[in-house]
């Protein structure tokens, strides 16, 4: 049973995202912010909190983003979903294999393509970003993106980190925050806390202008 769940979860969670694709209205708020921040033929660093990271799947597909997923099993599940999508896997975090997932990270930008993390992922705390990750986003030394989502529609588990799903025929807005920029000698815990400080602010804009709360 738990090969055959592997192997079907993917194909499920695809259609039913394709569904919620082709019934959302996506709003995106500040997104020249991003264009501005690029260099010609630069990348970014995407960040959103790991309970919302089905919000922009859709509106970013087929570019190539690449995505730092965990090695545990549901990791495996998540990677087969967003590969689906146009996203490459980086496997890895910071409380497993971050050295790979660094190098998976270092590589996929200089072939001239963005990443995107969630920082409090894969085990939380909610809306914590660890010291490791903020030693990964110095150490790439291209802008970070913060990026608040915000949906009308959703049905959220009972996860540590209160995981949102978004439900067909809602909207979902996403607020595109100031690029940050960090030195290479920025101590990982300043760089990690002002992360999480850009990400608090664009999701409370997200939400404010959407008109919701979460829990």
């Amino acid at each position: 049973m738990p090969d055959l769940l592997v192997a079907l979860a993917p194909r499920l969670g695809r259609s039913y995202l394709g569904l919620v694709g082709a019934t959302t209205r996506f709003r995106r708020e500040n997104a020249g912010a991003v264009e501005q921040a690029r260099e010609p033929g630069g990348t970014v660093v995407w960040a959103c909190w790991h309970n919302r990271l089905l919000g922009p799947l859709l509106p970013h597909r087929d570019q190539g983003v690449g995505v730092v997923i965990s090695q545990s099993r549901d990791g495996e599940l998540l990677s087969r979903v967003v590969e689906g999508f146009g996203y490459a896997a980086l496997r890895g975090s910071s409380s497993r294999g971050g050295s790979q997932a660094l190098r998976g990270v270092l590589r996929h930008l200089k072939g001239g393509r963005d990443v995107a993390l969630t920082p409090d992922g894969p085990r939380g705390p909610r809306y914590r970003v660890a010291p490791g990750v903020g030693f990964l986003a110095r150490r790439t030394g291209r802008p970070v993106v913060p990026l608040g989502v915000a949906m009308s529609r959703k049905a959220v588990f009972r996860s540590w980190d209160r995981f949102q799903l978004p439900l067909p025929f809602g909207t979902v807005l996403l607020e595109y925050g100031e690029p940050l920029r960090f030195g290479p000698d920025e101590p990982p815990e300043a760089v990690a806390e002002a992360i999480r400080a850009a990400l608090v602010a664009v999701t409370e804009r997200a939400e404010a202008r959407l008109g919701v709360t979460s829990p």
